[in-house]
């Protein structure tokens, strides 16, 4: 196992980077460090011979004749002898990147990179305390990406909202009229579905209309049972093209009030349904209300005002924004619309926010 005295974390960490690369870099050069040096061994061991022998000639008839060569004895000793470690040099290297044992010290090193954070690298070294921050040493650790910036605002969005009761559609001349966006009924309590749902839904997205699903709610009965009848119907897809599912909030239409439901209850029911709505898909649901529903259900309550609202106002050039809402995202304006591709009247609806952002909703 390698280890460095007075390398610092940071180099620690360089080198344990670079480690199992050089492994890789030896692993693939040795089989041509191989073969070369079986081409060049008999040539390097030759010439080696013959600088021996040249070096054992020149002292050994120098010293027989009792001659005075022009260059120092030992100064000649040094050149030859210079001559052939240069040619052993050549050798140690060319053979040792062609066998395994030179790779050893990378070997270990490899190893070392592979040891969790903390282990001891040599039975000797304390273990390196872990940064109670999360970070690694000296490095301080990655920053959260940062999230996506808002869209910018636009001139609002036209769009309808529609169900079983409007038929069929041309959906292509629906776009064309310049609506841009559509909620579909989808499903009523816990027993009914909308029948022309899927053609509907899949229409106006197929023309190029951002879609979305909304579930008329009964609170007198199951959340539970409600949302997964949703879910079951809706086909949600994170496509780009898909709006959060609608929680529509209306009054008992059987004789008005809140369906014998306290504020808190209804809370209660409300927390139930978008629990398991957001569970699913990960959106928060859209809120469809009115102003005095919401006062007299849901208590004026600010516990849902992270959700984005779709309010009802008919016949108003302003609404007002039920408490608990900073502002609406979504406006309801009339329900006796006239648009290209649907013979009855219909649901006109803004998204106050533009185009741009109404692709954000749908995409975020």
């Amino acid at each position: 196992m390698v280890h460095r005295i007075g390398e610092s974390p940071a180099a620690q960490r360089v080198r344990q980077w670079l480690a199992p690369l050089l492994l890789r870099i030896q692993q693939w050069i040795a089989p041509l460090a191989r073969r070369l040096w079986e081409r060049v061994a008999p040539q390097v061991e030759a010439a080696q011979d013959k600088v021996q022998g040249r070096l054992n000639s020149a002292f050994g008839n120098d010293l027989t004749a009792g001659k005075q060569s022009p260059v120092p004895a030992r100064v000649r000793s040094m050149q030859l002898g210079a001559a052939a470690a240069a040619l052993g040099i050549v050798a140690v290297v060319v053979g040792s990147a062609g066998g395994v044992s030179g790779g050893q010290d990378v070997e270990e090193a490899a190893q070392t990179a592979a040891l969790p954070a903390g282990a001891p690298q040599n039975p000797g070294q304390a273990p390196v305390p872990a940064d109670p921050h999360g970070g690694d040493g000296d490095v301080p650790p990655e920053a959260p990406p940062a999230p996506e910036p808002e869209a910018p605002w636009g001139p609002p969005a036209e769009g309808i909202d529609v169900s079983n009761h409007n038929g069929s559609i041309d959906w292509r001349k629906v776009a064309a009229d310049g609506k841009q966006f559509t909620f579909v009924l989808a499903t009523d309590g816990t027993s009914f579905t909308n029948p022309r749902y899927s053609e509907q839904y899949h229409g106006a997205k197929e023309a190029g209309l951002i879609a979305g699903a909304y579930h008329f709610a009964r609170p007198d009965k199951s959340a539970e049972a409600q949302a997964d009848r949703l879910l079951a119907t809706a086909d949600y897809q994170p496509d780009g093209r898909s709006l959060p599912p609608v929680l529509d909030l209306e009054v008992d239409p059987k004789g008005g009030g809140c369906y014998g439901l306290s504020v808190q209850e209804m809370h209660q029911w409300t927390d139930t349904f978008n629990r398991k709505i957001k569970d699913a898909t990960g959106k928060d649901p859209i809120i469809y209300a009115n102003p005095s529903f919401w006062n007299q259900c849901m208590g004026g309550t600010a516990d849902y005002g992270d959700h984005p609202l779709w309010l009802a106002s008919y016949g108003v050039s302003n609404p007002k924004v039920p408490a608990g809402f900073d502002n609406w995202d979504f406006w309801q304006y009339t329900d006796s619309g006239k648009v290209a591709g649907i013979s009855k009247p219909t649901d006109l609806n803004q998204f106050q926010g533009g185009i741009e952002r109404l692709k954000q909703l749908a995409s975020n």
